[in-house]
């Protein structure tokens, strides 16, 4: 790898340029690195090809800047790369991707950019990367470990020394010099380096329990091999966070203070070999335990979540002869170590598409004419569950309501059972009331032909049948099969502003 001015267009860095030539330009500029170029051609940048998903979460920005995956949803990388880009790309070859990612928006730091320490940028993708390991950010204490003489490693796709095309992933073991008064971090020189397209591409470091830490976003430097200025991520957390609207500090808050959470814990040990494959997933171990380099490890989460469906609402009724389009929204909260997903079922079935990671909870859905139940439940990082009470829609046809519970007490009817379950195995109406049963609403061997998709059960978001949520059941109709649903044309897919 080799420094240069980091700072050209992405259009130049896309092209493959000569090592032997960048290597002999003059460091330009009051902001170049000090030192003189080693001018061995075999040697200059002092890296080498990463191992097959080794340094897993460094990305391609689509040939022209290098990133990095810190959440499963967002890359961080450099502002002065700008935003144009519909796609992210894995692997060790971007011009041969182990696949490609799409990003739902990208955005850059309002007057930050090279010389500024704040050359920061992010794109938040479509759907979350949940078979890649990630390196968590440097926060808090941690960054007391960015000292000169420090060894880090720096990962990218840029230019390079070895005769090899741009675009392949290397690494380089090197150090730091010095932290600028500018808040910048100035590492590398003596023939190791990064180089133009590393531009994003993240600096690692790694801490006295084994795991590891990302904080270096590649900005700008002189001639490759003498050197770099790196922007640090902890710096723009405040930013980072608030514009993505997630968690990306699973140990601290923005501001650095020891704040764990669930996902506090299982950091890889070995990045540079992470083993495994791209078809089947990176390999995440050896991984550590719960982490303590700045307190002690979080306590067990034992709260639920809660979680309430706020559209639609119960009892509404859509008329289209082509099927009802439908925002479903979910409100879900966790007190404890956060969300890890929302589960959305419709008449008792999980449907594909219906798993969100992150917030805002929406689906988009569309319904062909029937009666629908929508069910949703809320999972916690401890795997706690709280299903919400489910709403009942009509799709061009009258909406199927849950009968009032009743208690004996309360109306002489000594056959209604109390409490969970009881009403459910006695809540059957003049229809169908030997269907209405909780044995033969959760038993799919009961599910309505393909040509009748009806079947609101009172079922939540938990099909295991678990003590959360609501008690009651319509006791109408059995549940629609997941085949009939999907034969009926029911599409469901997570929705983002």
């Amino acid at each position: 790898m080799g420094s240069l001015t980091r700072v050209l267009s992405s259009a130049l860095l896309a092209l493959t340029f000569s090592p032997s030539v960048w290597a002999g330009e003059p460091a330009d500029g009051p902001d170049a690195p000090l030192g003189t170029p080693d001018q061995d051609p075999e040697s200059v940048y002092g890296g080498e090809p990463s191992a097959v998903c080794g340094w897993p979460s460094t990305i391609g920005l689509q040939g022209s800047c290098t990133g990095t995956l810190v959440h499963p949803q967002v890359i961080i990388y450099a502002q002065h790369c700008g935003t144009g880009y519909d796609t992210i790309q894995f692997g060790e070859n971007i011009s041969q991707p182990a696949k490609d990612v799409q990003t739902e928006f990208c955005k850059t730091f309002p007057g930050g950019g090279p010389g500024t320490g704040q050359d920061f940028a992010f794109c938040k993708l479509k759907e979350p990367v949940l078979d890649v390991p990630i390196v968590p950010i440097l926060m808090g204490c941690e960054v007391d470990l960015l000292v000169p003489g420090a060894e880090v490693t720096v990962v990218g796709f840029g230019n390079a020394d070895d005769q090899l095309p741009y675009g392949i992933k290397r690494e380089v073991v090197t150090t730091i010099n010095e932290i600028t008064p500018d808040q910048e971090i100035f590492i590398g020189g003596n023939g190791k380096d990064s180089c133009n397209g590393d531009s994003g591409g993240p600096v690692f470091i790694k801490m006295a329990d084994g795991t590891w830490r990302v904080f270096g976003i590649t900005s700008y430097g002189g001639a490759c091999g003498t050197g770099g200025y790196y922007s640090m991520m902890h710096k723009g957390m405040d930013w980072f966070e608030a514009e993505s609207g997630l968690d990306l500090t699973p140990c601290t808050d923005a501001a650095g203070n020891w704040a764990p959470t669930g996902e506090c814990k299982n950091f890889p040990m070995n990045p540079g070999l992470a083993g495994g494959d791209w078809q089947n997933g990176c390999a995440k171990d050896p991984a550590g335990g719960a982490s303590m380099t700045c307190g002690m490890p979080t306590e067990p989460d034992v709260t639920p979540p809660t979680a309430v469906i706020t559209m639609p609402t119960d009892g509404q009724e859509f008329m289209a002869p082509d099927g009802a389009d439908v925002t479903i929204v979910v409100d879900a909260q966790d007190v404890g170590w956060g969300i890890k997903e929302v589960r959305l079922t419709i008449n008792g079935q999980e449907i594909p598409g219906g798993v969100d990671n992150s917030p805002p909870y929406e689906f988009a859905a569309t319904f062909p004419t029937g009666q629908y139940q929508i069910g949703a439940t809320a999972i916690d990082n401890n795997a706690n569950m709280a299903a919400a009470l489910p709403v009942n829609i009509g799709v061009n046809t009258p909406v199927m309501m849950p009968e009032p519970e009743t208690t004996g007490e309360e109306s002489g009817d000594t056959s209604a059972g109390t409490g969970e379950g009881g009403s459910e195995g006695e809540g059957g109406t003049d229809e169908a009331p030997t269907e209405g049963s909780a044995s033969s609403a959760s038993d799919p061997t009961t599910a309505t032909s393909p040509t009748s998709p009806t079947g609101a059960t009172g079922l939540t978001g938990d099909d295991d049948g678990g003590d959360e949520g609501c008690s009651c059941r319509s006791g109408q109709e059995p549940k629609a099969s997941l085949l009939a649903l999907v034969m009926l044309g029911l599409l469901v897919r997570r929705r983002r502003r």
